[in-house]
């Protein structure tokens, strides 16, 4: 295994409180300033999130290029929450819909632990700060924005699926990982911060992980319960 030169952000310190301001900010404006379903620029707002999302990353490669901190074991999208940053674009610009039903679980649910214990793969500048936290609080946020004021709904049958996939891509990384000597999704090793889901080594880790996900899937898909799509009607 490799060592990885992430930038633990100090919890509880002016950093992380920054953190909480930038996603308190976005909560405050998607939920009580942007557009709901049925406005007449909906659509064209969906679009403009969609290429901000996209803009937002792209200014994290270009700041690691810039600096010569970009490499292929820290700096390419594989996190969960990046991919999440793609599942939204996706969704939003591209239109496939079946982007939303992940990114409601990877986002927000990815998200929130890079809220708990920060750590970025570059140092503690405003920009990558800024940019490190508008970019988790977009995956945390904005599908759950697209869900209860957006008017998406969620598929019935979506609780398994979505873990099925996730097992899968988690094994996929684990493959990647091994060529390119990296840790995305934090599989081959521990994240280098003090989590309370994450106890021991590797694999025994993953155990805990595992269990965890399940849960906090069960009940972000209970919150969301009033969201899910209708039931067919039984014919006769």
């Amino acid at each position: 295994m490799g060592d990885w030169d992430m930038v633990v952000v100090e919890v509880g310190g002016p950093i992380w409180w920054a953190g909480y301001g930038i996603l308190a900010l976005f909560f405050l404006v998607f939920f009580t300033v942007a557009p709901r379903a049925g406005h007449p620029k909906f659509a064209q707002w969906e679009k403009i999130l969609g290429w901000t999302i996209l803009a937002n990353q792209s200014w994290y490669w270009w700041m690691a290029l810039a600096d010569g901190t970009f490499n292929v074991r820290e700096s390419l999208p594989l996190h969960m929450c990046s991919f999440s940053q793609f599942l939204l674009f996706a969704h939003l610009v591209l239109k496939q819909k079946w982007a939303l039903p992940l990114v409601a679980f990877w986002g927000p649910l990815g998200g929130i632990q890079a809220f708990l214990t920060p750590a970025l793969e570059s140092s503690t500048t405003i920009g990558y700060v800024t940019q490190f936290y508008t970019a988790h609080s977009s995956v945390v946020v904005i599908p759950l924005y697209l869900i209860i004021r957006g008017g998406e709904r969620l598929p019935r049958a979506l609780f398994w699926r979505v873990i099925g996939i996730t097992n899968l891509v988690g094994f996929a990384m684990m493959a990647v990982n091994a060529a390119l000597g990296s840790n995305y999704w934090y599989v081959n090793q521990p994240p280098p911060v003090d989590h309370p889901l994450v106890q021991g080594a590797w694999p025994y880790y993953l155990i805990g992980i595992e269990g965890a996900v399940i849960a906090l899937f069960a009940g972000l898909f209970m919150l969301l319960r009033g969201y899910r799509e209708a039931a067919a009607p039984h014919a006769g």
